[in-house]
């Protein structure tokens, strides 16, 4: 299960349970691990948001098909270009 921390004081949380809603979303209840000063309890749900490489056994119709680069919004705005290739002298050092 992911890794989450607590909205509330910000020390780790752990999961404790998990609820599958339908095909396409869960939930995950956590617990903070700061039981005597937070004792927070929170849900964090996870949904599949779209397909970057359809299944070749059940492909699912109800997601959009994207590739990772048009659906990744958090690029610089200088990274237009593909990624370079490493100098040779910072390979062998």
């Amino acid at each position: 299960m992911p890794g989450v921390d607590c909205p509330a004081c910000g020390r780790r949380a752990f999961a404790r349970a998990s609820g599958k809603r339908s095909l396409l979303y869960r939930e995950f209840y956590y617990h903070c691990r700061d039981i005597i000063d937070c004792g927070h309890q929170f849900v964090v749900g996870m949904s599949a948001l779209r397909t970057i490489r359809p299944s070749r056994k059940r492909p699912l119709e109800m997601l959009p098909i994207t590739g990772w680069r048009t659906a990744a919004n958090d690029r610089a705005a200088n990274d237009d270009g593909p990624p370079t290739e490493p100098a040779m002298d910072a390979m062998t050092t």
